[in-house]
């Protein structure tokens, strides 16, 4: 599988910490899910991914937690 670029459907920050800016990005870091997009993909969608990645346990997962879970796959 492997770490790859996908266009998003619209432009903007793809996760919670790059829409950060300044001050609060720096004291306030948030994940990035290891450059998974969680934002812009619906929890069907990783669930689709972590599935085709073989992840086990996924069926109880919530979406930040398939997310992390697919990153982690990638490495």
């Amino acid at each position: 599988m492997g770490d790859h670029w996908e266009a998003k459907d619209e432009k903007g920050p793809s996760d919670a910490q790059s829409k950060q800016r300044g001050k609060a990005a720096r004291d306030r870091p948030k994940s990035t899910h290891g450059g998974v997009d969680a934002e812009g993909n619906s929890k069907a969608e990783l669930y689709e991914r972590a599935t085709r990645a073989g992840v086990k346990g996924r069926s109880s997962m919530s979406k930040a937690e398939l997310a992390d879970a697919i990153a982690r796959k990638q490495d």
